[in-house]
Parts: C-alpha cells; structure tokens; sequence
C-alpha cells in the first residue's frame, strides 16, 4: 500500500439504512412539489456521516484499470479554461471531440459508438447549492458531491437509451453497453475536495439500494452503498488537469469483474487551498451485437 502518508482519512457521507426502506423506497424529488400535494416530503433520504481511509494511488497509478477495479487514471493535454468550459457551444464543438479521443485510446475493448448525455462544472467555492436544481440545465456549476453514489442505476441507463436514441435503442441494448465518465481538474490541481473511488471489487451487491430521482419530466435512479468496513478507497493527489479519471458507472458485461465505481469527494482541510474546479463529461459507449459488429470510423 505504501507509507503511511500516502493513506489520509477523512469524513464521508453514506445513505443511512433506515427502516422505513422495507416499505418505501428511497427517493429525492428534483422540483417543487405543487402545494396541493398532500406529501410534501422532497426525500426519505438521509446521510450518516463516517470516517473513511483514503489511499494516494499516484506511486501506483497502473495498477488501476476500468474492468478490474472501475476506475483508471490517463495522461492527456488539455488547454481549455474553466470559463471556455462554461460555453456550451465549446464544450460541443471542441471538448466532447477530445473526449472521444480520449476514451478510443483507453478503453480496453473499444467501442462502435459513443452518445455524450451529460457534462458538468463543479466549484468547491460555491457556499450551497439550491435544494431543487434544474439538472437539464448542463451550464449551472455544482459543488463536489461528498456522499458516496453510483450515478445510474442499471434501470436507469437503460431508460436513457430508450429515451435518447430511439429506434436505434434496442439495437443497441442487445450489444454491451457501458457508462464512463470522464473526469478531469481545470485551470490548476486539486488542492481540496480530490475525487475519490471505491474499489468495485471490495463492494458488495447486497450493500447497494437504488433512490428514485424525480425530475418534473423524468424518473431517474442512483445507487447509494452502505457503509460496509471491507470497502476501500482511493485518490490522486495533487491531480492535474492533464491527468484524467475514467470512471465507470455502468457496464452490462456481466463476466468483467469491475461493473460500478462508487465514488465521491471529500476535504482535505488544506490551508488556503486554491478552489477545487472540475468538469465531467458522461459517455454511453456502445459495442454492438455480433450481427451489427462493424466498427464506425
């Protein structure tokens, strides 16, 4: 593992086994509930908080890879700022370009086709963010998330090919479907609130329970983990914005041993750090069934 410096702990927060789940199932609704509603609960959600050990994989950054333990670091140049970032017309015609690069480089297997669903900025200098929050809204800067989730539920992804692609969605369903997200630091390193990743080979099935997301338009799900003590954790520390985290959300390849990467952020409690800012692509990258197998160039 390393010295002892190498490993930090810090406080996390992990959805709380409450009991109230045997009946209901978890749910965080996205929008303003119509005051004619007799439920106004917005969540049965809540959050414990725990003391975590995180280890710096930066001695052994190639022992990592997507389909062993859901998560790899890559070296790759970037030269777009925070605020070129902030353009969505950038993002589209000069970043999600470079991503695909990036992901037919490293993705072991490769793939016939990629749909780019979702992108974010985060900013650990934003003080709060408003509890209902319009998520189609791709140009609001987040804060870092400091819970540990898995963003799509399986149901989930396969609701957002139905939803995104169409006639084309069955077709595709039948091949392997894969959700990567690509993550990388902007404008300087990280200094506070570094990504953190939950080894996918030390978490456990049965510790997983999927939450409703409900938007005004559209239910989504995440998965939340239990706490359990066998999960282990990682980071990169001082992460540059030429070092990328490929993190996998998804993969319905049912033989590779890494299929989800729990993750999330937490503090450093760095003196004076400079503002941790982030940006986050998220990729559906399709292998098609064996009658469809003929790459795209």
């Amino acid at each position: 593992m390393g010295d002892s410096t190498s490993i930090v702990t810090a406080e996390i927060n992990y959805i709380r086994p409450l009991p109230i789940y045997e009946i209901e199932k978890p749910f965080q609704i996205l929008f303003d509930i119509p005051p004619d509603v007799p439920d106004q609960r917005m969540t049965n959600v809540e959050f414990e908080t725990r003391n975590q050990s995180f280890a710096d994989i930066r001695p052994r950054l190639a022992d990592f890879t997507l389909d062993k333990n859901g998560f790899e670091i890559c070296h790759e140049s970037l030269t777009l700022t925070s605020a070129e970032l902030a353009d969505q017309q950038v993002i589209r015609d000069r970043y999600l370009p470079e991503v695909e690069k990036i992901l037919r480089k490293h993705v072991q297997d490769g793939f016939d086709k990629v749909h780019f669903f979702d992108w974010r900025l985060r900013d650990s200098q934003l003080s709060t963010e408003p509890q209902v929050t319009d998520m189609n809204d791709l140009s609001i800067w987040l804060r870092p998330v400091t819970y540990v989730h898995i963003d799509h539920a399986p149901r989930a992804v396969v609701n957002r090919i139905r939803l995104f692609l169409g006639d084309e969605a069955e077709r595709l369903l039948r091949g392997r479907v894969r959700v990567i997200n690509v993550w990388r630091p902007v404008d300087h390193a990280v200094e506070d609130y570094p990504l953190a990743f939950c080894d996918a080979s030390t978490l456990r099935d049965e510790d997983l329970v999927e939450c409703d997301h409900v938007r005004r338009s559209y239910k989504g799900a995440t998965l939340f983990p239990y706490h359990h003590p066998d999960q282990k954790f990682y980071f990169l520390r001082d992460q540059r914005p030429d070092e990328v985290t490929l993190l996998k959300i998804f993969d319905s390849d049912s033989d590779v041993p890494a299929r989800a990467c729990a993750h999330c952020s937490f503090s450093l409690d760095t003196e004076q750090p400079r503002k941790r800012k982030s940006f986050e692509v998220r990729a559906l990258l399709f292998n098609y069934a064996d009658e469809t197998s003929n790459k795209e160039e």
